[in-house]
């Protein structure tokens, strides 16, 4: 087994994710903060995989609200989203 830098090849690098998305997910982090108890508060949203967690944690921890907006954010993440494992 190897578990030198090699090792870390098995997986594709983070996809970044579009800045229109960046800004509307992060909009929807300080709106709903009890969606992100767990979130550090020097924690960046750069790549579609941190968007796609947005979009789960909207949908489990948020109201009704939160869960449509999630739905929303999800439909413009699904065209750029391409799971590549």
């Amino acid at each position: 087994m190897n578990d030198g830098p090699e090792a870390l090849q098995d997986f594709p690098a983070p996809t970044p994710a579009p800045p229109e998305l960046i800004e509307r997910a992060w909009s929807l982090v300080r709106q709903h903060p009890e969606c992100f108890w767990f979130r550090h508060p020097e924690a960046r949203i750069r790549h579609l995989e941190d968007v796609r967690l947005v979009v789960e944690h909207l949908r489990e921890y948020g109201d009704r609200r939160a869960w449509r907006e999630a739905q929303d954010l999800h439909r413009c993440l699904s065209p750029l989203y391409r799971k590549k494992y």
